[in-house]
């Protein structure tokens, strides 16, 4: 799976409809209705603006969504998503906005015009415009006060980052996030240590 790192627009005209696709990287829905909401200000005359997003948690599932925007079902926002799955893209959306042109396209003629829109603007990508996605784990572990620093310090050798800390009556609770392929090797280090922790 790979993700963009950049912002790509691109137009095509079918049937003097136009068809404005932005390819966009996020990490969640929030910024992507955002959006939805500048295109509509911003194009107060276009019918629809159209979207399929994929996103991916913290638990490595994979959150996908979609929108027809008042366009026949199925002929908009799945085309969209369908395009991306087919790409294999990840924490991005794909937002289009019609201009209808007075000829009506009927249900397979949009979900063409859907699908090549969004196919388009993702092939303006280039090699390092895109990143691929490593998998991550999460390691939440549960230690006395004086073993913070070795928490620490493990987490340093072992490339994890430490995401959150809580510190109770009793003790702290630190969760790190690193790469999937790391996570068996940092588990073994917190073992021989005796460090209560699980890995999500």
């Amino acid at each position: 799976m790979k993700y963009p790192l950049i912002t790509i627009e691109h137009e095509i005209e079918e049937k003097r409809s136009r068809f404005i696709a932005e390819l966009m990287p996020c990490n969640d829905e929030h910024p992507v209705k955002q959006r939805i909401q500048q295109l509509k200000n911003l194009h107060p005359k276009a019918s629809h603006v159209c979207s399929g997003f994929r996103l991916i948690n913290s638990n490595n599932q994979i959150n996908e969504g979609f929108s027809d925007d008042g366009e026949p079902s199925g002929t908009a926002g799945m085309p969209i998503l369908k395009v991306l799955r087919h790409h294999d893209l990840i924490n991005c959306a794909v937002l289009i906005t019609r201009y209808f042109g007075g000829t009506k396209l009927g249900t397979g003629g949009l979900q063409r015009a859907y699908s090549q829109s969004c196919s388009d603007a993702i092939q303006q990508l280039k090699n390092e415009q895109l990143k691929t996605l490593v998998p991550q784990a999460c390691v939440d572990v549960s230690v006395d006060f004086p073993q913070e620093n070795v928490v620490r310090h493990l987490a340093q050798q072992h490339q994890a980052q430490v995401e959150e800390v809580t510190y109770q009556h009793n003790g702290i609770v630190m969760q790190l996030i690193l790469d999937k392929s790391r996570s068996n090797e940092l588990a073994l280090a917190l073992q021989q240590r005796n460090i209560l922790f699980r890995i999500k």
